[in-house]
């Protein structure tokens, strides 16, 4: 489910046209063609974040089937990298539109 909506988001920044959005989850698909130890997926994640202007960090949330998450270790550690960099890190699509606008 986690997977759906990370996808999900990511049409919906796409077709909204306002950003360019990247999924980190990439790795997820490449994995099951071709898997590597998770530590290769941390370091190559970790090693492409400073191409990025900014982080998007939601829980992953289907109401209808009374599913949400928001623990996860990776996406913890891409924010907690977003931070040391001095780059803004946004827990809403809204609040991540409102930044683009004003640029």
């Amino acid at each position: 489910m986690n997977t759906h909506f990370h996808c999900k988001i990511f049409d919906q920044l796409l077709t909204d046209g306002k950003c360019l959005p990247v999924a980190p989850l990439w790795s997820h698909f490449q994995h099951t063609v071709f898997p590597r130890p998770y530590d290769d997926w941390i370091k190559y994640d970790q090693a492409m974040l400073h191409l990025y202007d900014c982080c998007l960090r939601l829980e992953a949330s289907f109401p209808t089937l009374d599913y949400s998450m928001n623990e996860s270790s990776g996406a913890d550690a891409e924010v907690q990298t977003f931070l040391d960099m001095r780059k803004p890190v946004f827990y809403s699509i809204h609040k991540l539109y409102e930044w683009i606008d004003n640029r």
